[in-house]
């Protein structure tokens, strides 16, 4: 979820008490934490820690973007961003002399080169080119670190040192260097990339000090179904046992949806293939489920008045009372319930002027009923939200089949007026005569008061009010009388 202005903030205190309680069950030392795609779990996490950062050394990571990569390069990615984290945290964690200042950062830059045949000739050239060099590179693993938005030149300029190092070879002064080289490359390591593992483990446990330290690998909702289960199983090579992990974090936190997991796993191995039995590595207790339903259900009306506008012609149709706003209220609150709306959708018109209620004055010059034009409106509006009519259609069915659509305490004059607006459009018949709608209801049509048209209302009960809604406002929308060409067909 992108981030709002602070009086657009979701309410976050409710889940922020109970996760606290969950991480500090010493036990969970792996998570995996799930909720729908969308509905803020790494806006929650990032602000649940940053409340908490006096205690908690955190490194915040997206393996989306290691799907370009091979196995063998997806581990050494994952050190590197590790690296990138930690040197943002602690900029001088090279700089004492444990590290060695200049001959630690070097050494550890070396050790991504080291058995690729690369060491002399990468570092002069970084040096020399600076981070373009990533992209020339023939070797995958370079070439990929280069599209992952963190070049390397930006782990080495961390270190002010370096910078002296690169001035130096620049001024000409390449026996020094030359010797620097060879120093750094006649060292033994056994096992060249592990120097970075076990580097990182006891930085990040001498770094951390009384705090906590956690590792989040967030955004695998995003993952390609192809590769999602190949780098959870790369990851999952790096916790070890119940207690322990390579790089000696007190907490790892994967961050997804476990159903989505859960049915890309079945339709890929099989609905016999035991899922929990495979997935069970990645938390050590339980799962945590993330949920903040309450909150951002209330806050949805809230929300919906914030959305942006041009023509000041809309102000009221929007605001509290206004006939979009509770459109939009009352189809985006069901579709919540069924998990068929996302605060990422939610906030998508309040942070990005949309087409669909960018001007207001068009529809006024063209159509008379002011409240068909704001129905319009939100449909629109409705529609962009879930990419097209025919998916917009498949909310609106599974609301309307949904058991909870009932109806709710003061929205029986929603249903019974805007439906009312709906059928004016679609349905042409007498005055004080009774119309047959859609093979399931009887509707009553009487005179307008003002004497210009007609209303319609439902005959029976009046239970039937939300689903007569839904149903007048799916047939509505198929025939597609929110369309602008068809507002002169219906001017009285």
């Amino acid at each position: 979820m992108p981030p709002q202005e602070e009086n657009n903030l979701i309410p976050i205190d409710v889940p922020k008490t109970d996760f606290e309680q969950f991480l500090n069950d010493e036990r969970n030392r792996r998570i995996f934490f799930s909720g729908k795609f969308g509905i803020g779990k790494t806006f929650f996490l990032k602000e649940f820690f940053k409340a908490h950062k006096e205690k908690i050394d955190v490194y915040h990571l997206f393996p989306v973007r290691y799907q370009i990569s091979s196995n063998e390069n997806v581990v050494e990615l994952l050190k590197y961003d590790i690296l990138v984290e930690l040197l943002k945290q602690h900029p001088d964690a090279f700089k004492n002399a444990e590290s060695k200042g200049l001959k630690g950062s070097v050494k550890l830059f070396a050790a991504f080169c080291k058995d690729r045949g690369l060491i002399n000739r990468f570092l002069k050239s970084a040096v020399e080119t600076g981070e373009g060099v990533l992209a020339l590179s023939p070797d995958p693993l370079f070439q990929a670190l280069g599209k992952l938005g963190r070049p390397l030149n930006d782990l080495l300029a961390l270190d002010k040192e370096f910078q002296e190092f690169k001035k130096e070879y620049l001024s000409g002064e390449k026996g020094a260097v030359e010797k620097f080289l060879k120093e750094i490359s006649a060292e033994n390591d056994s096992v060249a990339t592990d120097y970075i593992s076990h580097l990182l483990y006891e930085k990040i446990e001498t770094l951390k000090g009384d705090k906590r330290s956690v590792l989040i690998l967030d955004d695998f909702d995003r993952i390609d179904p192809e590769h999602i289960f190949r780098i959870l199983n790369i990851l999952s090579a790096h916790m070890e046992g119940d207690e322990e992990n390579k790089f000696g974090f007190d907490h790892i936190i994967i961050v997804g949806d476990i159903d989505n997991i859960r049915s890309i796993f079945h339709h890929k191995y099989g609905e016999k293939t035991e899922f929990w039995g495979y997935f069970d590595k990645f938390f050590t207790v339980r799962p945590y489920i993330f949920n903040n339903d309450k909150a951002i259900a209330e806050r949805i009306p809230h929300l919906l008045q914030q959305i942006k506008y041009e023509d000041e012609g809309l102000k009221d149709a929007i605001g509290e009372g206004g006939i979009v706003k509770h459109l939009l209220e009352e189809v985006l609150s069901e579709a919540f319930v069924i998990k068929e709306m996302s605060v990422r959708q939610l906030y998508k018109p309040i942070n990005h002027s949309f087409p669909e209620v960018k001007k207001g004055a068009f529809y006024r010059d063209h159509f008379s009923d002011q409240r068909n034009q704001c129905i319009d409106i939100g449909i629109k509006l409705l529609i962009a939200l879930y990419g097209n009519k025919e998916h917009f259609l498949e909310i609106l069915t599974k609301i309307r089949d949904n058991s909870s659509t009932t109806p709710h305490e003061g929205r029986q004059w929603l249903y019974a007026e805007y439906a009312n607006s709906m059928l004016k459009r679609m349905i042409k018949t007498e005055v004080d005569s009774k119309h047959s709608w859609l093979d399931t209801y009887t509707v009553h049509a009487t005179q307008d008061t003002n004497g210009s048209g007609m209303n319609f209302y439902l005959d029976g009960n009046a239970k039937a009010n939300a689903r007569f809604f839904y149903d007048t406002l799916t047939e509505y929308v198929k025939r597609s009388k929110y369309e602008k060409q068809n507002y002169r067909d219906y001017e009285r």
